[in-house]
């Protein structure tokens, strides 16, 4: 029995060794390299399949020479240049005293490579190898081309008053962002790879004593299990770790500002950054945090309460309001006022069409706008969103396809969509608009509140990373009602979010500031 339990024991140690480990390339033997450094040059190039933009630069003539061998593409030819080929020159010149190297070359970040997967990966990384005379495999230095565009504005995330800064492509550089906020050390930083072809690097981040070992290992578990070709965004790596990815609501909260992935690990959740991408996420995640934005608590809490209040209010007229029109002018027009039946029938005398048809024709018609407005350039994109609109809904009424009173229904529903400050959620709130009015138009009030109810249940049902998702209201959490719809002020802001489950709950004392 014991020696059962101890073998089931061993079993799961090497499985979770086999996962931290790096995923050899495909296709590349696992073969060490011999102090022939021509041969160990040869079995690269081979494993490369002959890249064009592979190169092999002996310093010198003959067999016992330093040779360099990297992917023009991927390499800072200036950075190599200056701190690694003049060195490596001079040392030569000099007898070949190869002992004084790490004196002489001002590269830190180096490593030894002994085998053919790890030199294949070293050089997609975009490392340099230099193989030395009598020396066995290669040394990698980094030499990595940083081809990222420099910090500028958050795009989508945009706030008036608050830092300005965003993230963007590099991995190194999102992460000085986050250091340079976050000066402890009890900062944690894990990298993994993903991707079969593209070995994307992704960075979990988290802060010891305050997040959850519980989430910090499920997502790392999640990461990990992943085997896929590729990852080219933080996108694609959420679809495939979420909870219930049939779910039209995200479960991740997806970030391009610092201050907000700081914010969130210092509440004891769990950062995830990827190399190439300028949108981190973190999690667990709950419902109401994605109306919530960093604006709010760089104001004051009455105003920002205020806004968030418009927020959801404009959440469920984006939601509601075409669906509602529809079943009152379908089923249920004896609760118009006189005055205003007489103006809605006046408008809808020329309409062919029942209500539902009509709401949908301009429902899809501002989707197309609002679609070729995102694609086409900015200049030209805005021209087109404001005179296409003006134009189609006037020549729509004069042509009898719809009414005045829909062209407004529809406008004010789309305007309320705007106050989303998440992308992914405001996208979710349009695809859940059309089903409200399907059934509005087939059941009228009794057909909206089975899709509100619906709604509701699988909101209910949710979570993220095995966490509630409509927490604090579901389990009802009285002590976090504090930061959800309403912000209540700084002072009273004493204890983290319960969703996280932190370790250490208590973000401030409790005593007021004495003032004199």
């Amino acid at each position: 029995m014991k020696a059962g339990w101890l073998l089931s024991l061993l079993k799961m140690v090497s499985a979770q060794q086999g996962q931290n480990e790096e995923r050899p390339q495909e296709g590349v033997p696992d073969v060490p390299f011999s102090d022939n450094g021509e041969d160990n040059v040869r079995r690269v190039v081979q494993a490369m399949q002959q890249a064009a933009d592979l190169l092999h630069m002996p310093l010198g003539n003959g067999s016992q020479v330093p040779r360099l061998l990297y992917l023009k593409s991927a390499t800072d030819s200036s950075l190599q240049q200056r701190d690694l080929i003049r060195p490596l020159l001079a040392l030569h010149l000099q007898g070949g005293n190869w002992e004084r190297l790490d004196r002489v070359v001002p590269i830190p970040q180096k490593k030894t490579v002994q085998r053919l997967p790890d030199a294949v990966v070293a050089l997609l990384e975009g490392n340099t190898l230099v193989s030395l005379p009598h020396q066995t495999g290669f040394m990698a230095y980094k030499t990595k081309k940083d081809s990222g565009r420099p910090i500028s504005k958050a795009e989508n995330q945009s706030i008036v008053m608050g830092p300005q800064e965003a993230f963007n492509e590099s991995l190194d550089t999102n992460l000085s962002l986050i250091r340079k906020r976050l000066k402890t050390p009890k900062l944690r930083i894990e990298q993994l790879k993903v991707g079969e072809l593209t070995q994307t690097e992704v960075a979990v981040v988290s802060i010891k004593g305050l997040t959850s070992d519980r989430f910090l290992n499920e997502m790392r578990r999640r990461i990990q299990q992943i085997e896929v070709d590729g990852i080219l965004d933080s996108g694609e790596l959420v679809q495939l770790i979420d909870d219930q990815p049939l779910s039209p609501f995200p479960q991740f909260n997806q970030i391009e500002r610092p201050e907000s992935v700081v914010s969130e690990l210092m509440d004891g959740k769990v950062a995830v950054l990827l190399d190439g991408t300028p949108y981190a996420f973190t999690g667990p995640s709950n419902f109401i945090e994605f109306f919530q934005s960093p604006e709010d608590y760089f104001n004051r809490w009455m105003s920002s309460s205020l806004i968030r209040v418009l927020r959801v209010f404009g959440v469920l007229v984006s939601l509601t309001f075409s669906a509602i029109y529809v079943a009152v002018l379908t089923y249920h027009y004896e609760i118009i006022p006189a005055n205003m039946l007489k103006t809605i029938a006046q408008s809808r005398a020329r309409v062919p069409f029942p209500p539902i048809y009509e709401a949908f024709f301009l429902e899809l018609a501002l989707e197309v706008l609002r679609e070729a407005g995102a694609r086409l350039p900015t200049k030209v994109g805005q021209t087109m969103g404001i005179v296409g609109g003006i134009v189609i809904g006037q020549a729509a009424v004069s042509a009898g396809l719809t009414s005045n009173v829909m062209i407004i229904v529809v406008s004010l529903s789309a305007l309320a969509s705007f106050v989303t400050p998440s992308y992914v959620m405001g996208n979710a709130v349009r695809v859940i608009r059309f089903p409200l009015m399907i059934l509005a138009g087939i059941w009228g009030f009794v057909g909206l509140m089975v899709g509100l109810t619906t709604i509701l249940l699988h909101l209910l049902n949710l979570s993220s990373l095995g966490a509630p998702y409509f927490s604090p209201f579901s389990p009802m959490k009285i002590g976090d009602l504090k930061d959800t719809i309403l912000r209540f002020p700084s002072q009273l802001l004493t204890f983290r979010p319960s969703l996280t489950r932190s370790q250490k709950d208590k973000r401030q004392a409790q005593q007021p500031i004495k003032r004199r």
